[in-house]
């Protein structure tokens, strides 16, 4: 045991990692304190428990509970390190295949460089993505003690992926009794979006005077659907200037076929873009409405108005949810010197989406290899023996064709013509994803020879299970069917929905079944002694020293027909991987007091990977202390980030790309096929990581500090997004000249394999504060946490930089790179809390604040759109109504505050706000409430 008077504790700051985000000073006294030592997120050392003096950003469970938050992703939005950019929402699932995962980022570096760990250890990458990437909302809410965050590169101490800081959740581990909880929120707008929960915590024993501890935590979680039409500002995304979803629509004309001659079956003037062919005979009339369309703004490259899809309406803005999940820690002191630990995890995560059917288009068919393997031709086809195609398509032909320079119209007539269809047949797409989480470590603690140790073995496991219900067909069953020329399809029909014989054929395509079964498999093993080397010149030495040892394992199973690519809306096919690797690591970490006032830590790591070779990283931190109220820290080190084994093994594949604009033809909203999937040549990423910080305490209750922070990773791993790629080969950056195809000046391919991209220089401020005082009337408190980023320059491969602070896009109005993963690098955020104590009485105002940005060019009219600074305020109130019952209410978003216009430069299928930045629930009410049988 150490001993330090309170005051010294109190302002005593520890530096682990090089960081110290708090520091509260308390009234001298002169009695000693007994103090145990405690491991710190961010450093392998034990050191002085400073209560409230921590390396980290520490939410603490009562913290959490003010929050009001209703899943763990949504829990770390108010720290300021943490941005939208690089991090996943389940929103993010409306149109792109998450499988349900949620991840965060710090300083916008990606969820892929953010190390999350649960009680100082890691968890099993997702299994949807096979990444670094961990779906955060596994961990349930009802059983975090608390959540430390390091804002700082731990490489050095953590091996991979700890480029950006490090996210440990710690689990409840000491209780006595029976706890159970239960809350309820809502929205106060009508639709969906609410959310309950329940949970049930037992434990008995305590390990110092029992010998033994237990603790039992099972919770529940549930959010209903929030849909589109539930908002005003997202119920359509046809709302020029600001945006506009053009999707592709029913009955527009590509041009003419010669059957069984493909690939050479196009007549020339053939169009693989809606907006570059024929039009739509519908728009000429002014009836899109009729078919669920509506006519586009601009004409066809051909002279022609075609019809466009509103998809908004047709989307799910928070998902159904359901969490279920049960947690445990336990502890047996064998004797005096030595201990046995084991803690577990177990989480059930079922997320459903829905949103708008599918489009089909020749371009769209063509990469599905069961159309040449059944010998049906890739495109949907309208044959001149079909009533509408002489009662609808050839007066329209025949209009148009009498237009002079138009007269290739006329060649179309009395050839079959292939005609693009937006299904609703089958009804929206819905997808069912099920994401299971399990992890159990067991160890040995102690003390040998006077030094501490601790021996562990852990094994993590993710798994998901993807499936569509409804909403999803087989793309050559359904172009067979309606490729007969005996079926008579009307593309023209009334609400775009077949009737009658060709209905119920139709039926035969629909496909509802599996999609994805994937395992992330990680076990390790980890071994480290650590205690205090002699005394010299009166001043004591730390040390530690281990080895760890990890295999990861990753599996997918892709069903039948999800990896032949022929499922309409699924991206194209998906094969299956089934990898493994090993990592062997070493490292060694010490803090040596080279005076009473100034320290000096020094942290080595050595990781081997069994595929991409090994990495030598780093970690030098000093602070000195000169008086008990003024502390200046440093710190420096190196990272790494491996690339992951499907970033490696991941086939490449051909599907339908995300959503872009071509520069060069003025054409939106575009999809094309993309080339997609890993790379075996990659290289592993590297980092350096400087910080400076000083923090201060003028009085006893108060504290302020501010740290500045320099990242730069180079060779970062990326995959380039459709508009990044389009934009660079279209301003002719000789990095993307072999990224694209064209036929005619039409964009007909692209590759959006995933690469060593460039290098990123990320710097910026921390600035935190802390103010108490007690008074008669109660103990007020003021705490602020924000984060101001100066720069996030990206280079891309051609050398061109993005400028990403700010903004979503670039002087030209192209995306800034890694715009394609959603979310904004903000330049300052803040939360800013008051709050008042008093008795059994509580209560917490918290400002959320979050700077301006620029959005994607206004659509219509091309001027630049900004979404202007907005602040939130949270409120909470609690209530000790006796000793054993907790009472708690609350309003998020107290004053309702609405979303700004959006405009998005990624693949985002709900309109008119920015869902990696907006809670689209609005204001949303609360209460709860815990109950403690002793």
């Amino acid at each position: 045991m150490m001993q330090e008077t309170i005051l010294s504790r109190s302002v005593r700051l520890i530096c682990a990692g090089g960081l110290v985000l708090g520091m509260h000073a308390a009234q001298a006294q002169s009695t000693p304190e007994t103090i145990q030592r405690v491991e710190i997120t961010g450093s392998s050392l034990k050191r002085v428990d400073a209560e409230t003096a921590l390396p980290v950003q520490v939410m603490s469970k009562a913290e959490i509970a003010r929050t009001g938050a209703t899943s763990t992703q949504e829990l770390l939005t108010s720290i300021s390190a943490l941005s939208s950019s690089g991090s996943t929402q389940n929103s993010t699932g409306a149109g792109s295949s998450t499988y349900g995962l949620s991840s965060i980022s710090l300083r916008g570096l990606g969820a892929e460089r953010t190390l999350v760990l649960v009680n100082g250890r890691r968890l099993a990458a997702f299994a949807g993505g096979g990444g670094a990437s961990v779906n955060v909302n596994v961990i349930p809410l009802a059983a975090i003690e608390r959540v430390e965050v390091l804002k700082d590169g731990a490489s050095g101490v953590y091996g991979s992926d700890a480029v950006a800081g490090v996210v440990n959740f710690i689990l409840s581990k000491s209780f006595k009794g029976v706890e159970v909880t239960g809350g309820y929120g809502s929205p106060t707008e009508g639709g969906g979006g609410q959310n309950s929960k329940a949970s049930i915590t037992g434990g008995l024993g305590d390990l110092s005077t029992d010998g033994y501890s237990v603790v039992v935590s099972a919770s529940y979680e549930k959010e209903k659907l929030l849909k589109a039409t539930d908002r005003s500002y997202s119920a359509t995304g046809n709302n020029l200037p600001y945006y506009a979803s053009g999707a592709t629509g029913q009955g527009n004309i590509e041009g003419a076929i010669v059957p069984g001659a493909y690939p050479n079956d196009r007549l020339p003037g053939f169009g693989n873009a809606p907006g570059t062919g024929y039009g739509n005979p519908l728009a000429d009339q002014g009836k899109c409405d009729s078919i669920l369309m509506y006519k586009n703004a601009t004409n066809t490259s051909k002279g022609t108005p075609y019809c466009a899809f509103d998809s908004a309406a047709f989307v799910g803005l928070i998902p159904q949810r359901e969490l279920k999940n049960l947690t445990a820690n336990g502890a047996f002191k064998i004797n005096a010197d030595h201990e046995l630990f084991a803690d577990a995890l177990y989480s059930e995560s079922t997320v459903t989406q829905s949103f708008q059917g599918s489009p089909v288009r020749r371009s769209f068919l063509e990469t599905d290899g069961e159309f040449a393997k059944q010998k049906v031709h890739p495109a949907l086809l309208l044959y001149p023996s079909n009533p509408v195609y002489q009662s609808i398509a050839v007066p329209y032909l025949t209009k148009y064709g009498s237009i002079k320079g138009n007269e290739n119209f006329l060649t179309l007539i009395g050839k079959p013509l292939a005609i693009t269809s937006r299904v609703f047949d089958f009804g929206n797409r819905t997808s069912v994803d099920e994401a299971k989480q399990s992890r159990f470590v067991i160890g040995s603690r102690g003390q040998v020879w006077g030094q501490d140790y601790e021996v562990a073995v852990a094994s993590n496991e993710s798994k998901i299970h993807g499936t569509v219900p409804a909403g999803y067909f087989s793309q050559v069953a359904y172009a067979k069917i309606i490729n007969d020329p005996a079926n008579n399809w009307n593309p023209w029909a009334p609400g775009a929905v077949q009737t009658g014989a060709l209905a119920e054929k139709l039926k035969s395509a629909q496909y509802a079944g599996d999609t994805l079964v994937g395992k992330s498999k990680s076990d390790t093993f980890d071994a480290k002694i650590s205690g205090e080397l002699p005394q010299f010149a009166g001043l004591t030495a730390q040390y530690a020293v281990g080895a760890q040892s990890r295999k990861d394992k990753f599996h997918t199973s892709p069903s039948a027909a999800l990896e032949t690519g022929d499922i309409a809306g699924l991206g194209g096919s998906v094969p299956p991987v089934n990898k493994s690797r090993t990592i062997n690591s070493v490292f060694a970490e010490g803090g040596v007091p080279l005076t009473k006032t100034l320290d000096l830590g020094v942290a080595l790591r050595r990781d081997d990977y069994n595929d991409v070779g090994g990495t030598n990283n780093y970690k030098v931190n000093g602070r000195w202390q000169p008086l008990k109220s003024v502390l200046i820290r440093a710190s420096a080190g190196s990272g790494f980030r491996a690339p992951t084994l499907t970033d490696l093994w991941q086939p490449q594949t051909t599907g339908t790309s995300e959503t872009f604009n071509d520069p060069k033809t003025g054409q939106s909203q575009l999809q094309v096929n993309a080339v997609s999937g890993g790379n075996p040549n990659l290289k592993p990423e590297e980092s350096k990581q400087r910080s400076v910080g000083i923090v201060l305490s003028p009085a006893d209750n108060f504290t302020f500090g501010v740290d500045w922070f320099k990242i730069k990773v180079s060779d970062i791993l990326a995959t380039p997004s459709a508009q990044e790629v389009v934009s660079g080969f279209r301003r002719g950056d000789s990095a993307y000249a072999n990224l694209v195809k064209l036929a005619g000046n039409d964009v007909d391919l692209i590759y959006t394999t995933l690469a060593n991209t460039g290098n990123a220089n990320v710097e910026g401020l921390d600035v935190f504060a802390q103010f108490r005082q007690n008074t008669a009337y109660g103990r007020f408190d003021m705490t602020m946490n924000g984060t101001y980023m100066d720069k996030f320059d990206q280079t891309s491969p051609g050398g061109t930089i993005s400028h990403k602070v700010g903004t979503l896009v670039d002087q030209n109005g192209d995306p800034v790179l890694g715009a394609q993963n959603g979310g904004v690098v903000l330049r300052w955020k803040h939360a800013l809390s008051a709050g008042w104590s008093q008795g059994p009485l509580s209560a917490t105002l918290t400002q959320n604040f979050a700077s301006s940005y620029e959005t994607g060019f206004r659509q219509g009219d091309g001027q630049r759109n900004f979404i202007g600074a907005m602040a939130t305020y949270d409120a909470n109130v609690t209530w000790k109504a006796w000793k054993s019952l907790v009472l708690s209410a609350g309003v998020r978003n107290l004053f309702d505050k609405q979303p700004g216009v959006f405009v998005p430069v990624s693949n985002q299928f709900q309109a008119g706000y920015d869902i990696n930045q907006y809670d689209p629930r609005g204001r949303f009410v609360y209460v709860s409430a815990g109950y403690t049988f002793k």
